[in-house]
């Protein structure tokens, strides 16, 4: 009897510890994106259809990811400032990325297509075929990783 209120105390507590943490994700129609990011997918995808939006509050956090109809998925803060930019099948739109990073990349990658964009902290990482780029805020590289993915 002992072992078995010994397990089913456990199995609470493993209960209580999943449910209690600070998850959640939800759909929603566009028109609750905020005004900026809205704006940017006008922008840079105009030509495109958004074709679902999750609002994800994670630990205080809280950022939307929309997908767009050509397979395009874009993830943006609470703000609406753009986090993540993964286009998959096509290129990230021209001026979406600092004008020094572009630049960059066409001397040392003259052929490369950037195919994801991500800000990070204290910078960019830049998806190329085969590599990770990454450049600090105002654009300078940094460093170059071979993508084995």
């Amino acid at each position: 009897m002992k072992k078995f209120i010994i397990c089913s105390l456990q199995l609470l507590f493993v209960l209580l510890a999943a449910t209690s943490c600070n998850d959640d994700e939800k759909q929603i129609d566009y028109e609750m994106l905020p005004e900026r990011a809205r704006q940017f997918i006008q922008l840079y995808f105009p030509t495109e259809q958004c074709v679902h939006v999750v609002l994800d509050k994670d630990d205080g956090k809280t950022e939307y990811d929309a997908w767009l109809n050509n397979g395009t998925e874009l993830e943006f803060d609470k703000r609406g400032e753009w986090i993540s930019v993964d286009c998959r099948f096509s290129a990230v739109p021209a001026g979406i990325l600092p004008e020094a990073i572009t630049a960059d990349i066409a001397t040392r990658y003259p052929n490369a297509v950037v195919f994801k964009a991500e800000k990070q902290l204290g910078g960019y990482e830049i998806d190329i075929a085969g590599w990770d780029l990454y450049y600090n805020q105002q654009g300078a590289f940094i460093f170059a990783k071979p993508d084995w993915d």
